[in-house]
């Protein structure tokens, strides 16, 4: 026969067979119970062999509308909040595109001013090495 633990606020009691407990959680039904095969305390109401009727609780009492007044006006606040960061979020990402598209077209322009630049160095270097020859025939010509 197993034989029940009951804690009522901390106060601890027992042990009691199957028949003193039910007469106990019938005049209190808010009480945990243990018993050795157990981990924990377990509300009483959980366990199936107690055959005491529970009554349920009574409805919660209705929320003051000053309180739902106050909950709303916060959601409010939040959603003015919410909607102010989604337009920032919105004109940060349109100035991003705007800077990559530019970053884009100096990265086209530098490209193209490498390539010319590289030309006009190229033209240096061979009117260089044509006035060095030249300058070679003059000086064989001198002597």
């Amino acid at each position: 026969m197993k034989k029940w633990f009951f804690s009522d606020n901390g106060e601890v009691t027992g042990p009691f067979g199957l028949t003193e407990s039910n007469a106990l959680i019938a005049k209190k039904s808010d009480l945990y119970a243990w018993h050795p095969s157990y981990t924990h305390w377990v509300p009483v109401n959980c366990i199936d062999e107690f055959e005491a009727i529970m009554t349920p609780p009574p409805p919660p009492i209705k929320i003051p509308n000053d309180l739902i007044d106050d909950f709303i006006g916060e959601e409010k606040e939040l959603i003015t909040t919410l909607d102010r960061i989604d337009k920032t979020i919105k004109i940060t990402a349109d100035s991003l595109y705007e800077i990559d598209a530019e970053l884009d077209n100096y990265g086209q322009i530098t490209h193209k001013l490498t390539e010319e630049v590289s030309v006009v160095v190229k033209q240096i270097e061979e009117q260089y090495a044509a006035l060095q020859k030249n300058l070679a025939n003059v000086i064989k010509t001198d002597y």
